[in-house]
């Protein structure tokens, strides 16, 4: 969890055995509560969901997880044209698929990675973003999975990491998208490639799916939660122009996902502005004061 202005934001699901779910999230409620600050859940699932609304809170969807199923993929028919596309132009420029350990590959590899991942945040004019996002050093983990897209020259057009997600047992069932970057002058349908080739590999592994993970701050449908809307919808449309959430939720469709709701639970309305502010900062925690007043102009001009 996170800890910013008096809030302790849990970020997704309790890490433990189904049966302990409720005890779980009993402990951390109480940890926050015994403490003084203000308990948040951000990021859950339908179980978690489900226990903290039998507590009397309140828990509505922020973002929708897109999740590819690998069993049976095919990149066939109308539905997938662009994705065929993608690979096939890399076929015809020599761009292959590396799915690599970032932390062993060669100090040249890994300063091509570095560059790219500082350009694009170069170009937001804000900090890397943070909490639910991750970074090249996460990529480092041995546990994760990176897969780099090379020409012939070994030049790396475009970068993503994978997460394991694991099930019961401790086996691998799925990855989870985590960083995605591309260098501006490579090969342009780079990010669309990364990840239809990324499937195929993980799904001749024998994973079960893939995620492209709920895009922060973007959801497809209608909230009953009216003060909540306003809050994620000025913080999303004033994050809009630097980070581009809604497209990114919109590019995912390409690959024709199914959808699984994601929440965001707190015991009462009260508590929204606060947790409006510590989830500001836990994206952001390195602005600074005149980074944040220009986010909030931006939006005002908008």
């Amino acid at each position: 969890y996170r800890k910013h202005v008096g809030t302790m934001l849990a970020l997704a699901d309790p890490v433990c055995a189904p049966e302990r779910l409720r005890d779980a999230v009993g402990a951390f409620v109480d940890l926050a509560e015994s403490s003084g600050t203000t308990p948040c859940w951000f990021s859950i699932g339908s179980a978690t969901s489900d226990i903290v609304t039998e507590r009397g809170w309140l828990s509505v969807q922020i973002a929708e997880d897109t999740i590819v199923d690998l069993p049976g993929l095919e990149f066939k028919g109308k539905p997938w044209q662009h994705v065929r596309s993608a690979m096939n132009k890399a076929a015809k420029q020599d761009i292959s698929l590396r799915m690599v350990t970032l932390a062993d590959e060669s100090f040249a590899v890994r300063t091509q990675v570095r560059a790219i991942s500082e350009e694009w945040v170069g170009d937001k004019g804000l900090p890397e973003m943070g909490f639910t996002l991750g970074s090249v050093e996460e990529a480092m983990d041995p546990a994760v999975r990176v897969a780099l897209a090379v020409d012939p020259a070994g030049n790396v057009h475009g970068v993503l990491s994978w997460l394991p997600v694991y099930a019961p047992g401790g086996d691998v069932a799925g990855w989870t998208l985590d960083i995605m970057r591309r260098r501006t002058d490579g090969f342009g349908p780079v990010v669309e490639y990364l990840i239809a080739s990324s499937a195929v590999a993980f799904k001749d592994e024998g994973a079960q799916f893939i995620s492209l993970s709920g895009a922060p701050l973007a959801r497809t449908g209608e909230s009953d939660a009216e003060p909540l809307d306003k809050l994620l919808d000025t913080l999303g449309a004033a994050l809009e122009p630097y980070y581009g959430f809604r497209s990114l939720h919109t590019f995912k469709k390409k690959f024709n996902p199914r959808y699984e709701p994601v929440y965001l639970a707190f015991r009462d309305e009260s508590d929204l502005p606060r947790i409006g502010v510590a989830a500001s900062r836990a994206y952001l925690p390195d602005a600074t004061t005149g980074q944040l007043v220009r986010l909030a102009a931006s939006r005002g001009e908008g």
